[in-house]
């Protein structure tokens, strides 16, 4: 069993720097004070030295200290307990053991009475270029979709989705000419692709090289979170002779696994990506040991033993002619961490973004050159709020700009609690690139209508420079979404997915990209449908 801390946190579902100039009218991610001297005025009139020195050293052991302002001090006796728990669980003695009582009274001292979000109905609203127009639920099935990877196919014009419920695969194709999508229904439109255990995101990809699209598909193993052996890797042929093979079974819970010479000896392996859980998941690699293309070999080897990985994405980021990857790590990490490509097959690590507190619920990232300065950076969201239930104020959109040389700085964008994915694309035709974020946020309707946004969108202004857009409030349903021109009027749309909507039971929608100077029909900040 791996080293747990006694701080260790806990994802319940599968993700500090400078705020940018000249965004004014976007709510301030608010990060923690990460240094503990702040705020231990009365916590060392309570406790002595000797004491504070053990409960730091026992809880920063193996990440950084986790800080006090991150919970409401109500919570923090639950969080010691189990925190507690794991490391007994962990069964490690090498530290010295603070009392529990000890522990919760330093961060209870510590801890504010509340912590305290932004209402997104007391935000300064800001002047939008464009207006996202909310189309109608589309794949409507009968058990609500929990809609977990998009990906749009612009040569075809079709859209996959995955269902994390039901583990199926399916394509959606628009009518065409397609005017409209808010008016569209899709349900003639749908094809099934593939079933299997508890589908995450799928790569397309011409595996068997016979000219028709294959997918690649990473499988969770069951919804609900869990350790278990549950997980696979499976490949789905397309083409005249149609079939699906599992590569890989007996491993945790897989959110996908992507193409890549890892070893350079001129075959494809697969890097898997093993979110697992407590006491299962790793960073993997499938080894291409030969065999067919509809049958091959594989070695399952480790790259990395952390659980927690969110994601593998690939660029060559020192400039060197060879292709690198970057892998994020949620859990008690929250890094995301950069695997140069060396001589020989060999890597050298290089840590690109360490978050300053254990739980600060990391989701998602992509690389791309946000501002077009020829180097790749990388856009990172923080908004899983399924450990917790609580909305966070540093829960948004962050850019972690490549400076050259092996330098990163990261630069806080703004708030969206819930953040789980980001799109990235010219909204605006104004030929830089802008941002687009989705969350979910199952309570948020505790908080009555108006208090969270679900959808927003930044507007690069020049370069470096963003404002923040709401798009739509309240319906803090979404845990995916993506880029495309659906109606093929050159402006780029939002497609974002839906989480059990229990109510409307589609799979996504399409948010239309319109003119700031055209009627909308359906207003996105309505909350009538809100539970």
């Amino acid at each position: 069993m791996r080293s747990i801390s006694v701080c260790y946190r806990l994802k319940a579902w599968c993700l500090i720097g400078c705020f940018l100039a000249g965004c004014d009218t976007s709510p301030d991610l608010e990060t923690p004070s990460s240094s503990v001297e702040d705020s231990v005025t009365s916590t060392r009139a309570a406790l002595d030295e000797a004491t504070i020195g053990k409960i730091e050293r026992f809880c920063g052991d193996c990440h950084p200290l986790p800080i006090p302002t991150t919970f409401p001090r109500e919570k923090w006796a639950e969080e010691v307990r189990q925190g507690f728990k794991f490391y007994i669980e962990s069964k490690r003695t090498d530290l010295p053991e603070p009392t529990q009582r000890d522990v919760i009274r330093y961060y209870e001292e510590q801890a504010p009475e509340l912590v305290v979000v932004p209402r997104a109905d007391e935000m300064k609203e800001s002047q939008s270029p464009v207006q996202f127009q909310r189309g109608e639920p589309l794949a409507v099935a009968d058990v609500a979709p929990a809609t977990a990877h998009l990906v749009w196919q612009p040569a075809d014009g079709s859209l996959l989705f995955t269902d994390m419920y039901s583990g199926t695969l399916k394509r959606w194709t628009p009518p065409s000419p397609s005017p409209s999508p808010s008016k569209v229904s899709a349900t003639d439109s749908v094809r099934t692709i593939a079933e299997g255990r508890n589908f995450c995101r799928v790569v397309p990809f011409d595996w068997d090289g016979d000219g028709h699209m294959d997918y690649i598909v990473g499988e969770m193993g069951s919804f609900r979170v869990g350790d278990h052996e549950n997980g696979r890797v499976s490949i789905h042929f397309g083409g005249e002779a149609p079939e699906s093979i599992v590569i890989a079974e007996g491993i945790g819970r897989t959110v996908e696994a992507k193409p890549f010479d890892y070893d350079q000896d001129g075959d494809l392996d697969l890097l898997v990506v093993d979110f697992g859980w407590r006491d299962s998941g790793s960073f993997k690699l499938l080894r291409n040991d030969g065999g067919e293309k509809r049958s091959p070999r594989w070695k399952l080897e480790v790259i990395d033993d952390r659980h927690g990985a969110l994601g593998v994405e690939f660029a060559d980021l020192d400039q060197d002619g060879k292709m690198d990857f970057v892998v994020a790590f949620a859990q008690e990490y929250e890094t995301v961490e950069a695997f140069l490509q060396r001589e020989n097959g060999t890597y050298e690590k290089q840590l690109i973004l360490q978050l300053p507190d254990p739980s600060y619920n990391s989701s998602a990232f992509q690389l791309v050159d946000l501002d077009q300065d020829g180097r790749i950076d990388v856009v990172h969201t923080c908004g899983d709020v399924m450990d917790s239930l609580l909305p966070k104020p540093y829960h948004g959109l962050r850019w972690v700009k490549n400076l050259g040389d092996s330098k990163w700085e990261n630069r806080e964008l703004g708030l969206l609690v819930g953040a789980l994915q980001s799109a990235v694309a010219d909204f605006d035709g104004d030929g830089d690139l802008d941002i687009a974020c989705v969350g979910l946020f199952p309570h948020g309707g505790s908080s009555g209508p108006g208090a969270f946004d679900s959808i927003c969108w930044w507007e690069q202004k020049t370069s470096g420079e963003f404002q923040r857009h709401s798009v739509e409030r309240d319906h803090c349903s979404h845990a995916s979404c993506v880029a495309a021109d659906v109606d093929g009027d050159s402006r780029i749309d939002l497609v974002v997915g839906e989480w059990l909507d229990d109510k409307q039971k589609g799979a996504f929608r399409v948010f239309r990209n319109l003119p700031a100077t055209t009627p909308v029909s359906s207003a996105s900040h309505d909350s009538s449908e809100v539970d």
